[in-house]
This record gives C-alpha cells, structure tokens and sequence, in this order.
C-alpha cells in the first residue's frame, strides 16, 4: 500500500506540473497541421446544451461558454478549485436555463444573464447532473458522497453514503442514481428514498489498488448503462438488475477510459479515453464505429453527443473540438487563452477569431510554418466558420494546404533618420516559392502605400529577387514602418519587416483634417430609390465641421449627393485627389448609399448602378479590392471611415448567406477591410440585416453616430470625442435604440484599426 501511495503522489505531481505547463496543441492531416504558440488551459470536461446552441468546456479553476450557432466564445468563468489538480465539471439543466460547476462547492449559473444565482455545499465536487424534471442537481463529493440538492434553496434533500465516489449520473425519469466507485463498484441507487438498490464489482482496473470507475451514464429510455475506468473496457449494464451485458475493447495507455456516453436514440455508445481517443461504438454489434482521433496529451478526453446525435463534441487538450459523426471527421476546433482571446478554426483552415486570436496559432503547411494571421485575408470567414457549425460543407473550397508559401521582405539601404518630411523606402522582396502579388507599407499604423502590380515579374537572379522603391512622407519625430508582400494569388502575406526612421523638420502648424462625404438617393436604377441618405450626409458633415473647426488648422469637408457627383468613375476621382494629404493629417470618409456582397466581394453601389448582377456591379460599382487600394494609398495615418449603407434584402440564415456570398458578409469584409487599411471603420449593419431608417428624419445609425459626435461618446468628460469612443458609443447606442423603437434588431459592424484620435471639441 505504501508503494501504491507513492506512484500516486509521482503521478499527481507529474499530471500538475503538466497541466500548469503551456499546452502544445497538434492538430494534423496529410498536409497541414496547427500549433498553439500562446498559453491555453487545457480542458477536460465538456456539457451541450438541450438545444445544441452552447457549449462548456470545462478547465482546472474555469470553464468557458461558446455559442455555436455564432461561431463564438461567449466567456470564460472562474470557479476556485476544489483540491489542487481537479478539473472543473460542467453540466446544463434539462431546459437549458441554467448550468452548474464544480470545484470547492457546486456553482449554479443562469445562462440568460450568466450571473452565479448561488452556491451550494463547499466540498470538493467532481460529478454534478440535474434531476429531469430539473428541481435537484445531484453531486458527487471526491471519496465520500453523493447529494440531492434542492436547486431553489440549496439545501440537501439526499445523503447517498459510500467512500470512495468517482462519478455519477440520474436516470431519464429520475428513479434512480448511478455511482462509480474508487472501489471498482458500480452502485444503482434509489433516488427518492436515498436507498442503495444494489453495488457490483465492475473492476476496471490494471491492478486492484487502481480500480476506479471514472464515468457511468444512463441510456435515453434508463434501460441500460455504461461504464468506464482503469481498465480501457467499457461496459454495458442492464438496469435495473445492474448484470453486464457486454464489453468494449479498443483504448489503450496506461490510465484508462476517463468518460463514458450514449447517442440520443441509444444506439451508439461513446468512450473518451486517456489515450487522446474518442471512440464512437454500435452497441448491438459491439464493434468500433468510428475513431475520433486529434486530442493530443494525457488529460483524458471527455465527449458527448450534440442532441441531434449529427456531432460529437470533445475534449482533451487545451481544445474543444466538433466532430462530423458519419464520417468521423473534424468540424472544427475551439481553442480559448489565458488572456481571453479566442479562435475556431475549421478543418481546412477557415477560422474566425477575437481580434488577436489569429496571432497565437501557427499552421505548418509542407515543412514551413506561418502565423495564422498570415492568412487573415483569404481564410478569416466567420461566416463559413457558422457555416461549418451549421452542418454545410466546405470541402469545395479551397483549403489552408494548397496555399502556396509568400515572400520574404527586407527593408533595405534606408535611412534611420532624416531632416526633411520625405524618404525613399526601398524592399528586397525573395520570392519562396508562391511568387510575388501585393505589396503594402504602413506607417505608424495606416496603410499608406498599397501596390496592386500583380504577379511581379522576378527579375532574373540567383536569388530570385526584387527590390522595389517608394517614396514616403514622414511625420516628425519617430515613424515606424512595417512593409508585407504576398504571394502571387494574394491568399498569404508575409511576415513583417520592420524599421524605424526618425525624421526632424520644421513643422508647418496644426494638422489638417479631410473629408469625402457621399449621400447617394438617385440612382440609374430607380428601384435602388433611397430616402435619408442625403440628409443623413448633410447631418454628418454639417456635425463633423462644427465639433472638428477647433481642433484643426483646416477643416474641409468635400460633399457628394447629386446624381452626376456621385458615379463610380467621379468618387474613385476624389479619392485619389486625397492622395496628397500630409501624415499628419486625419481622413474621415462617410458614405450612405446601398451596399452589397456579391461572389465574395463587397460592393459600393454608386449613382451610375443599373444593374446588380454580378458581372455589372464588378465594372459599374466600387469593389472592395478597388476601394481598399484607393483608401490605403492615402498617406495620412489616422483615417476614419464611416459606411452607412444598406443591402436590399435580408439574406437569411447561414448557409443561405454563404450560398450567395461565398462566406463573405459585410461584416466579414469591413474587418478585413480595417486591418488591410489599418483604420477604423463603422458600419451601420450586417449583410443580413436591414439598416434602420426614418427616426428623426434620418437612418438610425447615422442619427446616433451625430448624437455621439455631439458630445454624448465622451463619457470621460475630456471636452473631445475619440474615435474609439465614438464607436463605443455606437456600438452600444444603435442596438438598443432598434430594438426600443423598431422592435427589430441592427448591430453595427465596429472595427477598430490603427491610431485612435480625437475628431470633435465639444466644448
């Protein structure tokens, strides 16, 4: 005994240090492979809401809550551990309003505020299930008991006594209780009397000083049970005479089955085990189903089935993971970090991500490994990502591994400090292997060069290289430049270089600040007629130019409404024309117009628009590609772009929308957008919702972005109004006002990007 008490505490030891250590995530196909680069806990406990909607994934001292419908993490909970090493349990309510937690205590959570409501008990708790008709939550203490708690008052209703605990569960109508046991037994109890029915000795051990049944489970209709342990055989139990029926043999390693569960219509048996495996079983047959293989580690996978029995959801490392459960395949992956951002990537490399979630997953394509980030532009879909949740496939497209690698760029004989406002950058771009497409420099932030020459020819060489120069105002004091190129089809950038130049000139006096204001009503089109977007541009510009005057040597604000003023070829004009400001100064672009997504490209609607075809708005509407290359060449470094346009029609759910814009929303494309730019940009909606009109005379995202310009977005009461604050305050403002006053819902697309800045004095 005493030697047995010593590989435990070596085992202990070993199972912490691992634990509290960054986790290496690993996740391979043929070609293609993801690596966390970024401290993650690992989690080892998972519950599905009743609807499919939420996940929990339960760590060591928290738990974290995704929606799945969004295609997000929704927060990271804290619970304080109940003995050092033990992992969180998670487990919904019956009716899904409610989860619980385990650890020292047992929390109760509602899940529509997702505030604690109480706890109750303060013991170590591992095991934690609801009663059906969801009046009792039944814990299991480590070694000691079970308890029926009463979940309005949280006192005890129960006491089912037996040393040694390890799991539980309740049956569909509530009659009885299972327990595992440190002892090798499985006990049935009688759930309403406390009373034990009838204990049986199911080993599951490599030796008997290990025995230990780590996961028991009820079947839909309570007729049968599974279990699990030491041993790597799960076992199937007849309830409630608690006689085996049958046994399962397919996990290996040395700690055994860690948890147990059935499919909805009681079919298939599923078994996570401490060898990184989730093994979906038929139950007649007794043979494996499918192998769910990815987890990598040893923390022991926890899995269940999504209640429409179509995915499996695990557990392992410091992911959680959605499985395609007729072919076995992976969905997707979740993966939340200690400072809270977030990614879910899918299979073949789409992801959607916190804004810096991308920068903490590398992916190894061939043998070369890059940044997530890299990949930003062609593989951030957040839409295709709810796609994939949503059961739609993505395998048509095209994936992480066919990606052809970027060039590698230097910045080269350039000065580091100068005594006048201008300085000629000069690149050596070597291509890698996936040629050479567009080159970008930024300065202090903002994109202020965009060269669109594609497939740049390689000058014959050795080395297979380029340099390429441009010529760049400064501003004075510390600039910092950052340049990328990529590859050949613009679907990965390179890795940044970086250098500084210090410039020192006699500055001409305050900044400048430049506005294109558009409002479009009429268009070629009569049946694109809108009704506020003139006015909504006049209010804009008539409140930029009062709260901008005090701050700025000059403040001119360039307005655009007529028909004839606003046509593709005579704004892409004025945009150009803003290609001569200053560093210094601020560019504030405001369009109110219709906005699209057509083949996976945003499209600007101008005057001249007739036809929304495909082909037509490509050559009659300012595209995305061409609208980025206009505002990035804009030399000024804080720039603010305000888009208030509307889509003609609500596109529907998920797979609706990807089906007509390839995965691209106009939320999707804005953010893309602002980090291409490095600005900041305001949208008044997504591409499946309508934008807001006729409140005060105006849309209502133009209304509260005057509102907030006004003075309501400085909540700090500095006497200015920031750009950050100002989308704070819409952000905040616009969805509260539609749902008062429209009864319907519109959320701004905000997309923070760049400098922050103070565009109005408002007293």
């Amino acid at each position: 005994m005493i030697a047995y008490r010593k590989i435990l505490i070596v085992c202990f030891a070993l199972f912490l240090s691992s634990c509290m250590a960054k986790p290496v995530l690993t996740v391979k196909s043929a070609d293609m492979s993801r690596e966390i680069k970024q401290k993650a806990p690992i989690v080892t406990n998972v519950d599905i809401s009743p609807d499919g909607r939420y996940v929990l994934s339960g760590s060591f001292d928290s738990f974290i809550l995704w929606d799945i419908l969004q295609g997000k993490k929704i927060q990271t909970f804290t619970h304080p551990k109940g003995y050092m090493g033990d992992p969180t349990a998670v487990a919904f309510s019956p009716d899904g309003k409610y989860f619980a937690s385990s650890g020292k205590g047992t929390k109760l959570w509602d899940l529509a505020t997702r505030q604690e409501m109480r706890t109750i008990g303060n013991q170590r708790t591992t095991s934690i299930v609801f009663s059906p008709d969801e009046k009792y939550v039944l814990t299991g203490e480590y070694l000691d008991r079970m308890i029926l708690w009463d979940m309005e008052s949280g006192k005890v209703m129960k006491e089912f006594k037996k040393g040694g605990l390890s799991s539980v569960a309740i049956s569909p109508d509530g009659r009885y209780a299972l327990s595992g046991q440190r002892a090798g037994k499985i006990i049935l109890w009688n759930s309403l009397t406390g009373n034990e029915i009838k204990s049986v000795k199911a080993d599951h051990a490599v030796f008997s000083p290990m025995a230990e049944v780590r996961s028991v489970a009820f079947s839909p209709d309570g007729k049968y049970a599974l279990s699990g342990g030491f041993d790597n055989i799960l076992k199937l139990w007849d309830i409630p005479a608690l006689t085996e029926i049958k046994t399962f043999k397919g996990h290996t390693g040395l700690s055994g089955i860690s948890s147990v569960a059935f499919s909805p219509d009681g079919k298939y048996g599923l078994s996570g085990g401490f060898d990184s495996q989730v093994i979906i079983w038929d139950l007649a047959s007794g043979s494996q189903w499918r192998v769910l293989a990815g987890h990598t580690g040893m923390y022991g996978a926890s899995a269940k089935f999504v209640p429409n029995g179509k995915y499996v959801i695990s557990t392992g490392d410091a992911s959680t993971r959605i499985w395609d459960v007729s072919t076995g395949e992976e969905v997707a992956s979740m993966i939340a970090f200690e400072d809270g951002e977030w990614i879910i990537t899918t299979s073949n490399g789409y992801y959607s991500a916190s804004p810096k979630g991308d920068q903490y997953l590398q992916v190894k394509v061939g043998a070369k490994e890059y940044s997530i980030e890299q990949l930003r532009e062609s593989f951030y879909r957040p839409d295709l990502v709810k796609v994939a949740l949503s059961g739609g496939s993505l395998k048509e497209l095209k994936k992480v591994a066919d990606v052809k690698p970027p060039p590698v760029v230097a910045i080269v004989d350039t000065p580091k400090s100068i005594d006048k406002s201008d300085a000629v950058i000069t690149l050596k771009i070597s291509d890698a292997g996936g040629g050479i497409g567009d080159i970008r420099l930024y300065l202090n932030g903002s994109a202020v060069m965009l060269d669109s020459t594609r497939g740049v020819k390689i000058v014959a060489s050795n080395q297979n290289e380029i340099y390429k120069t441009y010529k760049l105002k400064f501003s004075n004091g510390l600039n910092l430049i950052r340049a990328i190129a990529f590859n050949a089809d613009n679907t990965m950038q390179s890795t940044d270089a970086i250098h500084e130049i210090i410039a020192s000139y006699k500055s001409i006096g305050r900044p400048s600040l430049y506005a294109l204001v558009i409002g479009i009503n009429e268009y070629k089109n009569p049946k694109l007629q809108l009704n506020y977007a003139v006015a909504d541009a006049t209010l804009f510009a008539n409140t930029l130019e009062k709260g901008a005057s005090p701050l700025f040597d000059k403040v001119a604000v360039k307005r655009l409404s007529l028909k004839e003023e606003t046509t593709r070829e005579n704004i892409m004009k004025e945009l150009k024309a803003m290609q001569s400001l200053n560093p210094d100064d601020l560019f504030v672009l405001y369009v109110a117009s219709h906005g699209t997504v057509d083949d996976g490209e945003y499209f600007l609607i101008t005057s001249n628009v007739g036809s929304t075809r495909t082909e037509r708005l490509k050559t009659d509407a300012i595209g995305q590609k061409v609208f980025k290359e206009l505002v990035g060449n804009i030399p000024a470094t804080k720039k603010l772009i305000i888009i208030d346009t509307c889509n003609a029609g609500a596109l529907g759910e998920a797979i609706q929308v990807a089906m007509l814009t390839r995965g691209m929303s106009e939320d999707t494309a804005m953010k893309i957008l602002s980090r291409a730019v490095g600005s900041t940009i305001l949208s008044a909606s997504t591409s499946v919702q309508e934008a807001l009109e006729g409140y005060q005379g105006h849309g209502l995202f133009t209304y509260v972005l005057a509102e907030g310009l006004k003075g309501k977005a400085d909540k700090g009461n500095t006497g200015y109004v920031k750009t950050t604050e100002l989308a704070d305050y819409v952000d905040n403002e616009v969805p509260t006002l539609a749902e008062k006053i429209f009864k319907k819902a519109q959320y701004p697309t905000i997309s923070i990007s760049g400098q922050a800045f103070p565009i109005g004095k408002v007293r």
